[in-house]
C-alpha cells in the first residue's frame, strides 16, 4: 500500500510546534472531501494552492492550482497553473465541479468578492470545501486581515447563496489553547544557539501539545474556542436557474 502524502503521523509532534493545527486541519479536509464520493471525473479549482498539499485527496479528472503573484509566501512555494489578479478568477462561469479554498479567506481584503467569484465559477450543484481560522497569531504579514466565527462564516456563505452541507470546528478548546501555547514558546522563547529551536520543539512544545491532546479527550468542553472552521457548501442549483451567468 502506497503512503498517503497528506497523512501527518503522530510522531511529527516532536518536530512540529504547529502539529495540532496542521493535523486537525488535514483530518477535517479529508472528512469533508470523503463525503463527496469523487469518482475520477470533473474539475476542481484549488484557490490559494501554494504547494498543493491536498491534491492527492481529490480523485478527479482535472485539478487546477490558482494563486496570487504576491502574498506572504515565497514564489518558490507556489505550484500554480493560474494567477488571480484579486478581482476576477481566470475561469469561465459555471465551469468547475468544485473549489478548494483552505486558509485563504483571511488573507484577502475583499473576501465577499472572492466568495462571489467562487459562486460564479462553480457549476449548479457544485461544491466548495473551505477552511478559515478563528484563533491564530498574525501571520503572512501584512496580508492577514480577518478571523471568522461559526456564525460569521454562515452569514457570509448565506449572503453568497451557498447551502451549507457540513460545518465543523477542527479542534476543541483545550487543544486550541495547547497549540497556541506551543506556538508562543516556539516564537518567543528563543536563544541564538544552534539547535536550540529544535530542542525546544521536542522537549517543550511537544509535551505541551501532547498534554493538550490527552486533556481534550477527558475534560468537558463546550468547544466555544477553537483554531479553525472547515465547511462543505454547495451552490444551489435552484437559485442558479433564475440567474444569468456572467461571462464577461
Amino acid at each position: 500500500m502506497s503512503r498517503d502524502p497528506t497523512h501527518i503521523p503522530g510522531w511529527r509532534v516532536f518536530f512540529d510546534p504547529g502539529f495540532i493545527a496542521r493535523r486537525r486541519l488535514q483530518q477535517s479536509v479529508r472528512e469533508l472531501v470523503g463525503r463527496l464520493g469523487l469518482d475520477g471525473r470533473g474539475t476542481w479549482l484549488d484557490i490559494g494552492c501554494g504547494e498543493r498539499p491536498y491534491e492527492s485527496m481529490f480523485a478527479v479528472e482535472r485539478y487546477i492550482g490558482l494563486d496570487v503573484p504576491v502574498s506572504g509566501h515565497s514564489a518558490d512555494t507556489k505550484r500554480h497553473d493560474l494567477l488571480f489578479d484579486g478581482n476576477r478568477l481566470p475561469v469561465r462561469s459555471n465551469s468547475v465541479e468544485g473549489v478548494l479554498c483552505t486558509q485563504v479567506l483571511e488573507h484577502t481584503s475583499r473576501h465577499e468578492l472572492l466568495l462571489s467569484e467562487i459562486w460564479r465559477v462553480l457549476k449548479p450543484g457544485g461544491h466548495l470545501v473551505m477552511t478559515v481560522p478563528f484563533a491564530w497569531e498574525e501571520h503572512e504579514k501584512p496580508y492577514d486581515f480577518f478571523r471568522f466565527s461559526e456564525h460569521g462564516l454562515r452569514h457570509l456563505l448565506g449572503r453568497r447563496r451557498f447551502e451549507i452541507v457540513a460545518l465543523q470546528k477542527t479542534t476543541g478548546s483545550i487543544e486550541a489553547l495547547a497549540q497556541l501555547c506551543s506556538i508562543y514558546v516556539c516564537n518567543n522563547l528563543r536563544l541564538p544557539v544552534r539547535g536550540f529551536g529544535r530542542l525546544m520543539t521536542t522537549f517543550v512544545c511537544a509535551p505541551i501539545q501532547i498534554i493538550g491532546l490527552v486533556a481534550q479527550m477527558i475534560l468537558p468542553d463546550e468547544r466555544n474556542f477553537f483554531l479553525d472552521l472547515a465547511v462543505l457548501a454547495r451552490k444551489d442549483a435552484g437559485v442558479h436557474a433564475g440567474h444569468k451567468a456572467d461571462d464577461r
